[in-house]
């Protein structure tokens, strides 16, 4: 009897703990993916810079390393939240998308500002105001995490579907916020080279693509968890 007992209530507990586990699997999974994706955007501006004849200094390719993994790590975070939660409504991924755009911006500003002050480096003055840029993407990527967690909720959704759904909100919000940097800065009478610009353009063009993709293979990854945690059982 006491045996019985026992293992009713070691099986109670092992459900909890195992999606405690799967769960803390797909965070580190999206912290990865995220962290890699911020190491590729940043490559691919850098890429784009040299193409375009610019060499910058170390320390400033350090300084918008930390800045631009920061960024992608918390916003694609951010957006991945809220997807997992599109089994409860779409609008609410929607919702912690939007909040999450502008904190994760503020919070890779912060970072930003810890590496210039450790490398003892001159910061680049800001062309847009981070009001401004912070309206704009708390409305693209919230946009972006309620057209994915209604993708999410469906019983196949497809990469292309995903990265076509990050391509057009890069197009029009990303190249937006790019055409826009270039008016204020020639309305500031601010010299806007030709390699910043490319850079800008990629990281808000190209970025929302790598962010849906990585939002998709967390999902894929999730369900596979849960397959594979039905057939154990």
């Amino acid at each position: 009897m006491a045996t019985t007992e026992l293992s009713s209530g070691v099986s109670d507990v092992d459900p909890l703990s195992h999606g405690a586990r799967l769960a803390l699997r797909r965070v580190v999974m999206v912290a990865r993916l995220a962290t890699a994706l911020g190491f590729a955007m940043e490559a691919l501006i850098l890429a784009g810079r040299f193409a375009a004849g610019s060499h910058p200094a170390t320390t400033q390719v350090l300084i918008e390393l930390a800045q631009g993994v920061t960024w992608a790590f918390f916003v694609c975070a951010g957006v991945s939240l809220g997807t997992a939660l599109a089994k409860v409504r779409a609008s609410l991924g929607g919702l912690i998308s939007a909040i999450s755009a502008p904190l994760a911006m503020g919070i890779a500003k912060g970072t930003q500002k810890v590496m210039v002050s450790a490398l003892d480096a001159a910061a680049k003055p800001a062309i847009l105001s981070l009001t401004t840029l912070g309206v704009l993407r708390a409305i693209e990527y919230g946009l972006l995490g309620w057209i994915l967690a209604s993708m999410a909720s469906k019983e196949e959704p497809r990469p292309l579907h995903f990265a076509l759904a990050g391509a057009l909100v890069g197009a029009v919000f990303g190249g937006g916020i790019t055409v826009l940097t270039i008016e204020t800065a020639a309305a500031k009478d601010v010299v806007l080279a030709l390699p910043q610009a490319i850079a800008t353009g990629l990281n808000e063009i190209v970025f929302p693509i790598g962010c849906s993709l990585v939002v998709y293979i967390a999902l894929q990854i999730g369900r596979h968890m849960k397959f594979i945690s039905s057939d154990a059982r």
